[in-house]
């Protein structure tokens, strides 16, 4: 749930005593402190970097400036040693006289971290920050994502190609703003990063400028703390005429099985062309907003032959499915749209023209229950099971 903290967001501001080094900016309210036994110039060469992160997120992506502790003024960085995270960045004081919630934070940042991975890190760190400002109460895996994404344009030293990631990637069931509460915390914080990849889909596809779309989910959640609330509303009608939030996330879970997310997902079944009817099932079931996949190896299949997809699931899940063709590359030659009817529990079609193809792909989506609609707010994000039957014609 938004409201309650994880343990990677548990407020623990460190111990700075009188004889902590200090560096603050003559520019923004933002101070860097670090144990005494920090070189001053790792001390400076911070301040400098977290100053060019504040200039890039507040002057290119127009965003606002987080807030300033009530207590010290400023926005603080922390230099730490054994942090578990490389930054941690993490509620300190909310705005009482606010016209709409807000609050200030701080950031812990890892003392050892250097070159790249330190300035991308700061850039993550202030992003979170900043989204304290403008939503505190939004739920932690979608703010984690969110900045991650937004850090990709102020830090772009730091390829696709991370942990995170991986991470993500090897969990498609899993829903997309899932912060893993009952793991490690940095699992859950990898896996919140790795869903940036949702986001940078997005922002290549519909954005109009970088970030926008991260940027544009940030001055709707004053009103609206539930980014699914934002996208249901947004994109209303926006892929094509009745289109809905479960046409995003399928095209998403789609994207995800092309070159350009770098990184393939985790498959439930890899088979060869089914000389005889297959029946297959899950590997895990499907969160809302988790996706599923099977692939089908086209060697072996007759001139002119077909493929007949047959799928069933659990109730009270919307499940949306399509198949994507690919050609030896890995590139998309086309996707075909199994329909449902509304409320349905199963579905079928057959793929036609696969001489071209090398490898299906059938992609399902859990789009949520229909009431009330997917809230990453909610206590349980309930998975379901299908089974999928695939059939050469």
């Amino acid at each position: 749930m938004a409201t309650t903290l994880l343990a990677w967001q548990i407020p623990a501001r460190p111990a700075a005593d009188a004889g902590w080094l200090k560096a603050c900016s003559f520019r923004h309210p933002l101070c860097v402190h670090a144990k005494p036994t920090t070189p001053a110039n790792t001390v400076l060469t911070v301040l400098d970097e977290t100053e060019r992160a504040w200039d890039g997120a507040t002057g290119p992506l127009a965003l606002p400036p987080p807030d300033p502790s009530p207590t010290t003024g400023a926005y603080d960085v922390y230099l730490v040693d054994g942090a578990s995270q490389d930054a941690s960045t993490v509620l300190d004081e909310r705005d009482p006289i606010a016209s709409f919630d807000r609050a200030s934070a701080f950031t812990s940042l890892d003392a050892h971290l250097t070159g790249c991975a330190r300035t991308h890190a700061i850039a993550r760190g202030l992003l979170r920050a900043i989204t304290f400002r403008v939503s505190p109460n939004m739920d932690a895996g979608s703010a984690e994502a969110q900045t991650e994404s937004l850090a990709h344009a102020l830090s772009p030293c730091i390829t696709p190609e991370t942990t995170a990631r991986a991470t993500f990637q090897a969990h498609p069931e899993r829903a997309l703003p899932d912060a893993w509460p009952e793991f490690a915390p940095t699992v859950g914080m990898t896996y919140a990063q790795g869903a940036s990849l949702f986001y940078d889909w997005m922002d290549d596809g519909f954005g109009q400028q970088p970030g926008s779309i991260v940027r544009a989910i940030w001055a709707l959640s004053p009103g609206k703390t539930d980014t699914f609330e934002i996208l249901r509303s947004s994109f209303k009608n926006a892929l094509s005429s009745g289109s809905t939030l479960d046409d995003l996330l399928l095209g998403f879970a789609v994207g995800r099985v092309l070159p350009s997310a770098g990184i393939a997902p985790r498959t439930d079944w890899q088979i060869d062309w089914p000389a005889k009817p297959r029946r297959l099932a899950p590997r895990d079931p499907t969160a809302p907003t988790g996706s599923a996949y099977v692939v089908v190896r086209r060697a072996g299949a007759p001139p002119g032959a077909r493929l007949r997809v047959e799928a069933i699931w659990e109730e009270h899940a919307k499940m949306r499915w399509s198949v994507v063709k690919l050609d030896a590359g890995g590139r998309e030659i086309a996707r075909i749209p199994v329909a449902s009817a509304e409320r349905a529990t199963e579905t079928q079609g057959s793929i036609v023209d696969l001489d071209a193809t090398d490898t299906l792909v059938v992609v399902g989506t859990n789009a949520g229950d229909f009431t009330p609609p997917f809230d990453p707010d909610d206590a349980v994000w309930e998975p379901h099971g299908w089974r999928l039957t695939l059939a050469a014609e």
